[in-house]
């Protein structure tokens, strides 16, 4: 199966709700809030404007999508905001490579001290994380010194 990643545009909105609800709250839910984040009216806190969302496509279907923007958070330029794939297109290596263009944007942005909320019990996203180098930073966090390495680790694992 051929995975294209590609920026995110307004009419994918309600594909990636759709993507995200399997896993929490409904798809009304995330069509308005990833929605609003898109238009930056959302904002988690400490956000600054510049944000980009992905979306891995599978055979004209949205199967993935990952988001992250600008932020002053723990001393990060960069936070991850979401990464979900549809759970019949995972364990298919579509996380890291749309992590890896998550990777790249960040280090367009010149911002390299990436962070990332994960929760405790969140076993398989702390594994990709640290697939793709990232270190504790506190008892909710990861942090990615620079994430100039996932953005290679990415770009070796295709």
């Amino acid at each position: 199966m051929t995975i294209a990643i590609r920026p995110a545009v307004d009419t994918d909105v309600a594909a990636m709700a759709a993507v995200r609800a399997r896993v929490w709250e409904t798809e009304e839910f995330w069509q308005v809030r990833i929605g609003r984040y898109l238009t930056g009216e959302h904002s988690p806190q400490q956000a600054l404007a510049p944000r980009a969302v992905f979306v891995a496509v599978a055979e004209g279907e949205i199967v993935g999508f990952v988001a992250g923007h600008r932020t002053r958070r723990y001393g990060c330029e960069g936070e991850l905001q979401w990464i979900d794939v549809a759970q019949a297109h995972r364990r298919h290596g579509i996380a890291g490579r749309m992590l890896g263009a998550m990777a790249a944007w960040f280090v367009e942005q010149g911002a390299l001290r990436v962070c990332v909320n994960v929760a405790a019990k969140n076993a398989a996203a702390h594994g990709l994380y640290a697939k793709f180098g990232a270190r504790p930073l506190n008892e909710h966090w990861l942090v990615w010194q620079d994430i100039r390495a996932a953005a290679t680790k990415a770009e070796e694992s295709h």
